[in-house]
């Protein structure tokens, strides 16, 4: 299996979690490497996905200067993980508010360390 095909299932599998409607890897210049979405996204998501995309070199520096390999944000009615894969790449998930953050936090986590072996 190639490193595309194996990443792009990683990301298929945090979308089949109830409420989650995005998961995308950026590299931290704000480039998308893969991504999936739910079929039935809206124009409020992919607002919400350009300003992940146009702050996701801030929130890089934010992670590693405070050492956190986590952060969450809630912004247009959804939730935003952003999980650090390896050095230029973020792992980030949107889901409406009503997702169980803590599951989805475990699961985003776990496909972070699984794709970060693909790079």
């Amino acid at each position: 299996m190639n490193y595309t095909k194996g990443i792009s299932s990683e990301l298929e599998d945090l979308i089949y979690l109830e409420d989650v409607e995005a998961s995308i890897l950026f590299r931290i210049d704000g480039n998308v490497v893969e991504s999936c979405f739910n079929e039935n996204y809206s124009q409020e998501l992919l607002r919400t996905v350009q300003w992940c995309k146009a702050n996701v070199e801030k929130v890089s520096l934010e992670m590693r200067s405070n050492n956190l390999n986590k952060v969450t944000y809630e912004l247009n009615d959804f939730c935003v993980l952003f999980f650090v894969v390896n050095n230029v790449s973020i792992l980030t998930t949107l889901a409406n508010q009503n997702v169980n953050l803590s599951l989805l936090s475990i699961e985003a986590k776990r496909k972070s360390q699984i794709i970060a072996s693909y790079l």
